[in-house]
């Protein structure tokens, strides 16, 4: 039940990868999806209904991919010198953790209808699934 292979990413990245790059993709397209799987076990089947597109699916576990072949070691900022030679390297707080790593944006694409924090407050209603209005507190009339 692949979600991604190889060439999605090589087709994204704009290159072939080595054959030690396409074994370590391979792992991580195994990783991401146990990850995945794990918080949205029924994905699959969310596919196959049309609740989630496969395309962005593929996007996002592509996105994760690249961000760690382009950037292997997590770093934010690298300082060269050439006189006295020095090097200065901040890595990432959110890759330290971990490099392969889906954000909060990646994660709200694959789950839909999940944004909001716990203590967060949205300035609109709910869609109803029964459209209609109170004409009595006790007296609810549906639109025809």
């Amino acid at each position: 039940m692949a979600f991604v292979v190889v060439s999605d990413v090589e087709a994204r990245m704009g290159r072939s990868l080595t054959v030690t790059e396409a074994a370590q993709v391979e792992a991580w397209i195994e990783d991401l999806e146990a990850v995945v799987l794990q918080r949205v076990p029924d994905l699959q089947s969310r596919i196959d209904a049309g609740e989630i597109s496969a395309a962005v699916v593929k996007s996002v576990f592509c996105s994760a991919i690249i961000r760690v072949l382009r950037n292997p070691g997590g770093l934010r900022q690298r300082t060269e010198s050439i006189d006295d030679y020095s090097v200065t390297e901040t890595i990432d707080s959110s890759s330290s953790a971990g490099l392969l790593y889906l954000s909060d944006d990646e994660w709200a694409l694959i789950i839909p209808g999940a944004t909001g924090d716990a203590f967060s407050i949205r300035s609109y209603g709910a869609p109803d699934r029964l459209s209609g209005w109170w004409v009595h507190p006790d007296q609810w009339v549906p639109y025809p």
